[in-house]
């Protein structure tokens, strides 16, 4: 996918928000991400953790690693806001499958807004 070399200090930076049915299920989410994003963070080693599972999504589908499927090299953090998760993260085009990794854990709405560097 993308080369985590082409990725440098001037990477647009995205913000992405995702609304979900209620607060509870938001927060659940963005832990659930926090947890898979610290995994791909220490080097994706298989397997995956569980992460998605309880919200009906298997994980090893997105056993994703860095410099091949991902193009950020600081990792991003899922935060919960009332109904959204809002993740903030450099990057060219993995947001466009963060998204729809979104979609699937149940949000009604993504929003994406990005900013040149």
């Amino acid at each position: 996918m993308t080369d985590a070399a082409a990725a440098d200090e001037n990477d647009p930076v995205t913000l992405i928000r995702a609304q979900f049915v209620d607060e509870l299920v938001a927060q659940e989410v963005a832990a659930a991400l926090n947890t898979w994003f610290a995994w791909m963070m220490q080097g994706s080693e298989l397997p995956p953790p569980a992460a998605f599972e309880q919200l009906g999504v298997d994980t090893e589908t997105y056993a994703w690693k860095l410099g091949e499927d991902v193009d950020w090299q600081v990792g991003p953090h899922a935060r919960p806001v009332e109904l959204e998760v809002r993740i903030s993260l450099e990057t060219y085009d993995t947001h466009l499958l963060l998204a729809g990794l979104l979609k699937r854990l149940g949000a009604s709405r993504v929003k994406v807004e990005r900013s040149e560097a």
